[in-house]
């Protein structure tokens, strides 16, 4: 069977990726929205009553594959706690830049991220994540 669709490295083709993007969403009932260079996933989550997390509750993720989006990202994330709000940096051609930004509901669950995820090689061949606060 021929395709016209590109494929990641991975295997996965656009229209896979964009339907596991829109089942995330279904089951998290966050929204997904593109911004001035970057798409946000949440912020705040649903049922949400309240400030904003204090500070020390967003990490930043580097080292991403190019070709990584969401759906890989947050279930990744939610081992560690309530994501607030994810932001990952894309381009031109609607893959992201390598980095992300992460918060979390609150500081405690950003440190026990950071913590599990340092260096943590999210797709064999590829770097290891870098966390920081």
């Amino acid at each position: 069977m021929e395709s016209n669709q590109k494929t990641n490295g991975d295997g996965v083709t656009g229209m896979q990726k964009e339907a596991a993007l829109r089942v995330l969403m279904q089951r998290t009932g966050y929204q997904l929205r593109q911004e001035n260079g970057q798409r946000r996933y949440g912020g705040p989550p649903p049922g949400w009553d309240g400030p904003p997390p204090e500070r020390g509750s967003e990490i930043f993720v580097g080292k991403l594959p190019r070709d990584l989006f969401e759906d890989e990202l947050v279930p990744l994330c939610e081992k560690f706690g309530k994501i607030y709000e994810v932001r990952m940096m894309m381009d031109f051609n609607g893959n992201n830049r390598g980095y992300a930004f992460v918060t979390f509901s609150n500081k405690q669950e950003a440190r026990a991220a950071m913590k599990q995820l340092n260096n943590y090689e999210i797709r064999s061949g590829f770097g290891s994540f870098a966390l920081t606060s």
